[in-house]
C-alpha cells in the first residue's frame, strides 16, 4: 500500500503542493487525475524519494521508501521514457539495472517480450520511438517484481494498440495483488481502468474515492424527448425543474426520470425517450472545482 500523509512542497515561492493525502490500496488500480501543472508529478517524486516533502509523510508498504529494506521489491517506478539512456541498448540497461538491485529479478527476456520489446532489445535507446521508450520504463518498473507501482503519465505516445496492452497490463498487476498508482490528464483513459481515483487540482485533493462512489455523488441530468416538446419543457420549468435544450430534446438538471415520467403523463403529455446522463471522470472533475470555487468565493 502506498499512503501520503498531509505532504506539501514548495519551490521557492511557489506552493507545488499543498496538504496532500490520498492511498493506493493493494490489489487496486488508484488513477491520480488532474490537469498538467496540478502536482501529481512532484507527489509521486515524494513517494520515491527523490524530492524531500516540506512536511508530511509518504509511505510505501509502512515505512518511507528510502528506508526499504528492499526496495527493488517495495516499489517500482516510471517517472517518464524520455529520460533512459540513448547510447545503451534496452536488453543492456535492463541487464545492468538487474546486477544493481542486487537480488532475485524478473527474466530479462521475459520482460521484453511482456512488454513488446523483444526485437528491439538490440537496438540503441536513441533509436527507440516515445512508444517503445515509455514500454522500456515499464519493464524497468517490472523488474524487481515489486508490490507497488508507481507509473507518471505512462500513455503518452503509446499507440491505440498500447493503450489497451496498457490496460491489461495494470489490470492483472493488480489482481496479483499489487497496488497500483498511475498518473494522467486523460480521465477518460483512467475511467477505463482505475479502481479508485484521486483528483488533484492547484496542489490540492478535490475529492478522492471508489471511482463509483465518484459517480454516485454527481449530478445527474436526465435526457427527454417528445413529440410535444415545447409543452414538456413549460411543464417542468413551471414546477421548478432547470432544463437546457439540447439537439432533438432536452437536459434535467439533477432529474429523477421515474418523477418526470409521472409529471408529464399525469399532466396528459407524451415522453418518446428518457435516460439518465451518467457524467464522464471529466465532468465530475469540473463539477469539483466548481463546487470548490464557490466554497471559497464564500469564505470571508
Amino acid at each position: 500500500m502506498i499512503r501520503v500523509d498531509r505532504v506539501s512542497k514548495r519551490f521557492g515561492e511557489v506552493v507545488a503542493v499543498s496538504e496532500v493525502s490520498l492511498e493506493a490500496p493493494d490489489g487496486e488500480v488508484t488513477g491520480f487525475v488532474g490537469p498538467n501543472g496540478a502536482g501529481k508529478t512532484t507527489v509521486m517524486k515524494i513517494i520515491c524519494g527523490l524530492l524531500p516533502a516540506d512536511a508530511g509523510v509518504a509511505h510505501v508498504d509502512g515505512v518511507p521508501f528510502v528506508r526499504s529494506p528492499r526496495p527493488g521489491r517495495a516499489l517500482g517506478v516510471h517517472l517518464g521514457g524520455q529520460w533512459l539512456p540513448g547510447s545503451t541498448t534496452g536488453e543492456n540497461l535492463l541487464r545492468n539495472a538487474a546486477d544493481v538491485q542486487g537480488e532475485p529479478v524478473r527474466d530479462v527476456g521475459e520482460l521484453l517480450g511482456l512488454t513488446g520489446l523483444r526485437d528491439a532489445a538490440r537496438a540503441r535507446i536513441g533509436t527507440y520511438s516515445l512508444g517503445m521508450r515509455q514500454r522500456l520504463g515499464i519493464a524497468l518498473a517490472l523488474l524487481g517484481d515489486p508490490q507497488n507501482l508507481v507509473l507518471d503519465e505512462p500513455v503518452n505516445g503509446l499507440d491505440p494498440h498500447g493503450v489497451i496492452w496498457l490496460r491489461s497490463l495494470l489490470r492483472a498487476e493488480a489482481a496479483a495483488g499489487k497496488a497500483v498508482l498511475l498518473s494522467s490528464h486523460l480521465m477518460s483513459e483512467l475511467e477505463l481502468v482505475a479502481d479508485r481515483v484521486v483528483m488533484l487540482d492547484g496542489g490540492r485533493v478535490l475529492r478522492e474515492g471508489r471511482l463509483g462512489d465518484l459517480h454516485d455523488g454527481a449530478t445527474t441530468p436526465v435526457l427527454l424527448r417528445s413529440d410535444e416538446l415545447p409543452s414538456v419543457v413549460a411543464l417542468l420549468n413551471g414546477l421548478g425543474h432547470v432544463l437546457h435544450q439540447v439537439p432533438g430534446g432536452a437536459l434535467v438538471e439533477d432529474g429523477d426520470p421515474a418523477t418526470i415520467g409521472r409529471i408529464v403523463f399525469g399532466a396528459g403529455l407524451t415522453l418518446t425517450h428518457l435516460e439518465v446522463q451518467q457524467q464522464s471522470l471529466e465532468e465530475v472533475f469540473l463539477s469539483s472545482t466548481t463546487d470548490r470555487a464557490r466554497i471559497e468565493a464564500a469564505q470571508p
